[in-house]
């Protein structure tokens, strides 16, 4: 029993660390991803996905989907490509990552 015993501290140790150290990274991890979220004005990103968006199709037609961030930043950027043959100019990275964010606000996995 006595051997047993410092083997067992140890171990019960090891385990309240760990469990520690996951929750402190999972609530940095949330709180990274709220402050992101929280730098994008959603009224002016609204607004940009509106005013852009609307010049080549209704805005149903995106809102009525479901993506995640990748499958929204993969149509924006064909979106972007599309609008640039067909008005000269592509939709700044700017308004992308706004366009991105407002769509994933409404319309994400």
């Amino acid at each position: 029993m006595r051997k047993i015993f410092p083997f067992a501290v140890v171990f019960f140790v090891l385990v309240a660390v760990s469990i520690t150290y996951i929750t402190v990274d999972l609530v940095r991890a949330s709180e990274m991803k709220e402050v992101a979220v929280e730098k994008v004005d959603m009224e002016a990103a609204k607004a940009t996905f509106e005013a852009t968006c609307s010049k080549c199709h209704s805005t149903s037609r995106p809102l009525g989907k479901k993506k995640d961030q990748a499958g929204w930043e993969s149509t924006v950027e064909r979106m972007s490509s599309y609008h640039k043959r067909q008005k000269g100019k592509a939709i700044s990275e700017e308004d992308q990552k706004s366009i991105v964010q407002y769509l994933l606000s409404v319309a994400g996995k």
